[in-house]
């Protein structure tokens, strides 16, 4: 008896499975990209809430034509100790310009520190596919040399001298006015051996409080670390009573310090109040100069 041909559904058979393999191969994904969407860039800015937190804002704009869901933004750059990222993902539509907060972390001051700056982007885009790229961003107000700058020259002030603003606030008459009264400290630091000298030249009136008839408290005093400690008494008045003023502070307690060091380094740091004296300062605005209550 003969037997029934096999030879036509091993020929099926084998079409199916090469069209499976087929399948297969199509349905994998697509390998990472490794460039930012056309339309999608990036840059990074500070904000003045930023500037007490030490936090940096990676800006990251889609004028692309799909949505991109960026899941952790880095910046990496020589000026600081370490990398710092975001917390969380963030989808960034069309059209749309994302904030995204990243901590700093302490800054490197050694000779020779390039300012080399990078922001990695990792992210995903509407069909699944993902992407890492690593850009250097735009920073239109020099938000990384200015921070460095600032850090550096507050660190070789402060290893010399200690700048302390009092835990107590004092309201006084002067002429018919109630006018706050504030002692900062400025004691050098003999044990810390620290080499060269400090001019402090000057605190400078803040968003919220100012001195009554000039811009800045004048302090034209320079130390070494083994100079006698020099107390410097600020009065103070508000600048205006606008409730929002008070309402809406951020940076009002903290003074710009005005500086020069024998190493050449010329600037301004700030130097805040305690959250008591905060909320002292605040006390005297409400009610001894602006008598809201």
């Amino acid at each position: 008896m003969k037997r029934p041909s096999t030879r036509g559904p091993r020929i099926a058979l084998s079409g199916v499975v090469a069209a499976g393999v087929l399948g297969l191969s199509a349905c994998q994904a697509a390998p990472p990209l490794e460039a930012l969407p056309d339309g999608v860039t990036v840059g990074i800015h500070q904000n003045r809430d930023d500037y007490g937190p030490r936090r940096l804002e990676i800006s990251v704009t889609n004028d692309g034509e799909d949505e991109i869901t960026v899941t952790r933004a880095t910046l990496e750059s020589a000026v600081f100790a370490a990398d710092t990222s975001t917390e969380r993902s963030s989808e960034i539509p069309t059209g749309v310009t994302r904030d995204l907060k990243v901590t700093l972390e302490d800054t490197v001051c050694a000779p020779g520190t390039a300012e080399d700056t990078r922001v990695r982007l990792q992210f995903r885009m509407p069909d699944g596919q993902s992407g890492e790229a690593v850009v250097t961003p735009g920073d239109a107000f020099g938000a990384i040399a200015r921070v460095h700058a600032q850090d550096c020259l507050e660190e070789t002030t402060l290893s010399i001298v200690d700048i302390v603003p009092s835990e107590t606030l004092r309201v006084v008459d002067v002429a018919g006015t109630p006018t706050a009264q504030l002692d900062v400290a400025i004691t050098p630091r003999a044990s810390s051996g620290a080499a060269g000298t400090v001019t402090v030249e000057s605190l400078g009136r803040t968003v919220l409080i100012r001195p009554p008839a000039t811009d800045f408290w004048p302090v034209g005093k320079t130390f070494s670390a083994q100079s006698d400690p020099a107390l410097v008494t600020l009065d103070i008045v508000p600048n205006n009573c606008n409730t929002h003023t008070v309402a809406e502070d951020k940076r009002g307690t903290f003074f710009p310090v005005q500086v020069s060091t024998s190493q050449g380094g010329t600037g301004t740091f700030y130097v805040g109040v305690s959250d008591a004296v905060r909320g002292q300062i605040y006390d005297y605005i409400a009610h001894d100069f602006c008598r809201w209550s």
